[in-house]
């Protein structure tokens, strides 16, 4: 899927706008994933600064999912369940265009449940 699908996707912008990152920088970890050129509507100032915050945010995100599980506070069992969910997800995502409304809602339930069983606070 292109950079273009993800953000015609509904349940990515959902994914996005419940995230830590912004959909520009999602845009742009997407992009200098795939080895991407820089986008010609953002100078590269700006640019730079992005990927520097973006990558910032990934360091501190995986820092903070290894102390979660030296403090007990998720276990293995919950990270394999949040891989099985994104590998549904990656499923799903081939035929975005075939599921409707109400399976993303459907697909955000599933999603909360799994979040607020992992919280538990």
């Amino acid at each position: 899927m292109d950079n273009n699908d993800y953000l015609n996707n509904s349940l990515f912008v959902t994914l996005v706008e419940n995230s830590i990152f912004t959909k520009k920088q999602m845009q742009i970890i997407y992009k200098t994933y795939m080895k991407s050129k820089r986008p010609m509507n953002i100078s590269s100032g700006a640019y730079y600064r992005e990927v520097k915050q973006s990558k910032s945010k990934i360091y501190k995100l995986i820092y903070s999912l290894i102390l979660l599980e030296l403090l007990n506070i998720l276990d293995p069992d919950q990270l394999i369940t949040i891989t099985s969910i994104v590998e549904q997800l990656r499923q799903l995502q081939e035929n975005h265009n075939n599921y409707h409304t109400k399976d993303l809602v459907s697909i955000l339930n599933v999603i909360e449940v799994m979040i607020s069983r992992i919280i538990r606070l």
